[in-house]
Order: structure tokens, then C-alpha cells, then sequence
């Protein structure tokens, strides 16, 4: 049960990064702005970086107990 538990901890984590991606492919319908495409790109790949470094801290405290 630890597994389906696991499962939706990290669908929830990269829940946010995939509305920012959407968020970005749909802006330029809205509009010219650059910004609006920029920005949702720049905080997706900052917290998907977030999301990574926490996956690798998650195991190396497995790997240490």
C-alpha cells in the first residue's frame, strides 16, 4: 500500500509543472506577449528541478537507513 501512496505523492509533485507546461502552450492564443510563455516555462523548469533534487535526497535517506 506504500506504493499507491508513493504513486500519488509524486503525481502530486508534478501535478504543478505539467498546469505551467499547459499554461505555456496556451498562451500565445491569448495573445503577443512574450512574457506570458516565458515565465510559465522558467517556473516549470525551476520546480522540476526542485522535484529532482528532492527525489535524489528522498533516496539517499532510503539508501541510508
Amino acid at each position: 500500500m506504500g506504493s499507491v501512496v508513493g504513486k500519488k505523492k509524486e503525481a502530486l509533485r508534478w501535478a504543478p509543472v505539467a498546469v505551467l507546461l499547459v499554461f505555456a502552450l496556451i498562451a500565445p492564443l491569448f495573445g503577443d506577449s512574450p512574457t506570458g510563455v516565458v515565465i510559465p516555462l522558467l517556473l516549470a523548469v525551476m520546480l522540476a528541478g526542485v522535484n529532482v533534487t528532492m527525489q535524489k535526497k528522498e533516496r539517499s535517506t532510503r539508501g541510508a537507513e
